[in-house]
């Protein structure tokens, strides 16, 4: 239950148990009423104080504003907008933790899934090339290392794009953590950690993108590198090439828009980073299109959006390929809700909204029903 604060600072608010708590709830209305007409006030029974009202000033330098003075009283500012209505809610504490350093991990991680992608993915690739039987060694030099170093390049730089950008926002982060799998492909991917909830729409919005922008700088040139080693084949052209890989296809070996082609390693990994990067753009939650959604479209739109998309891969995954039912599974268990950044009123600028309309368009241009 919510406990109403109408009384002026002179009076004694309600919530207030003692001297000391009355001081802080002067000293942060004294804080609010400078960027803020404030209306109403709150106490929930977390001991979170709501303040309710019009704000005098724009959203962005009103955060900032109070995220500095409500630091020297211990709070943390959370910024919204409800029913036409600015509400500030201060939180006692903190919403973000030290990072331990445990690069011994990252790198041990990184090894192990060196050498199950080497062996794992080079015996897929080695499958999906020839369907002959390999020795380990022939394996290892002619597919696994090919194979293993150009996904591996593309995961680690699609993560080091979120990291660049959550050091950009002075946001703690990991390096990236990479997940080793003793089948498939030999890995799950990679992931960095947070420990500080995202400012605003727009550091969220650059958190989502920098991923698959950087990951894609290096995923394109790669693909063509494969597609230029590669052997077209007489068989006809597969009908689940996505619009990107049918142009750079068209640009490079045009001889093979209606053939067939074998996949080497490098094309192998390149084009898996592609379905990767086109799955993460996905509007789906806490997938890098989730994000990306959120800063752009807000939470109620996201969220339409998200429960569309999850219906759609259900259904891919029954009409078009059983591998839909693998991420959509990622999907759900990463979470289908988004967290809201600390300001959530802040909407995006001119230059991030016509990235917003790029990305889509990327997102268009990599899917496919039936990737493999």
């Amino acid at each position: 239950m919510n406990e109403t604060i109408n009384k002026p600072p002179s009076e004694r608010e309600i919530g207030a148990e003692n001297n000391e708590d009355q001081v802080e709830l002067d000293q942060l209305r004294l804080r609010i009423s400078d960027v803020m007409t404030i209306e109403n006030a709150q106490v929930d029974v977390d001991q979170a104080i709501e303040f309710s009202g019009r704000l005098r000033v724009e959203a962005e330098v009103a955060f900032d504003n109070l995220k500095t003075q409500f630091e020297e009283l211990g709070y943390v500012p959370l910024l919204r907008e409800i029913n036409e209505k600015h509400i500030v809610v201060a939180i006692k504490g903190t919403l973000q933790s030290a990072l331990a350093e445990r690069r011994w991990l990252n790198g041990l991680l990184l090894l192990a899934t060196l050498v199950t992608t080497t062996l794992f993915g080079g015996q897929y690739a080695s499958r999906m090339n020839t369907g002959a039987t390999l020795t380990v060694v022939q394996i290892i030099v002619q597919y696994g290392l090919p194979f293993s170093l150009t996904l591996l390049t593309i995961l680690g730089v699609h993560e080091f794009g979120h990291y660049i950008q959550a050091k950009r926002h002075a946001l703690p982060v990991t390096l990236p953590y990479f997940i080793p799998a003793p089948f498939g492909v030999g890995t799950f991917g990679a992931f960095i950690q947070m420990r500080s909830a995202v400012g605003n729409k727009r550091a969220l919005f650059d958190l989502g993108i920098g991923g698959p922008i950087a990951g894609l700088l290096v995923a394109l040139p790669l693909f063509v590198a494969g597609l230029l080693m590669s052997t077209v084949t007489n068989s006809p052209a597969p009908l689940n090439r996505s619009l990107l890989v049918e142009g750079l296809i068209a640009l490079f070996r045009p001889e093979a828009i209606t053939n067939g082609i074998l996949l080497n390693p490098v094309l192998l990994a390149a084009r898996f980073g592609l379905i990767i990067t086109a799955i993460n753009l996905l509007p789906v939650g806490q997938l890098d299109g989730g994000h990306i959604a959120y800063a752009a479209l807000g939470r109620k739109w996201a969220a339409w959006i998200g429960y569309a998309t999850i219906a759609a891969m259900a259904i891919m995954g029954v009409t078009s390929s059983p591998t839909w039912f693998v991420w959509l599974a990622f999907a759900m268990l990463s979470g289908v809700q988004h967290a809201a950044p600390l300001n959530d009123i802040t909407p995006l600028d001119t230059r991030r909204n016509a990235a917003f309309l790029a990305t889509a368009v990327l997102l268009f241009s990599l899917f496919s029903a039936q990737p493999f």
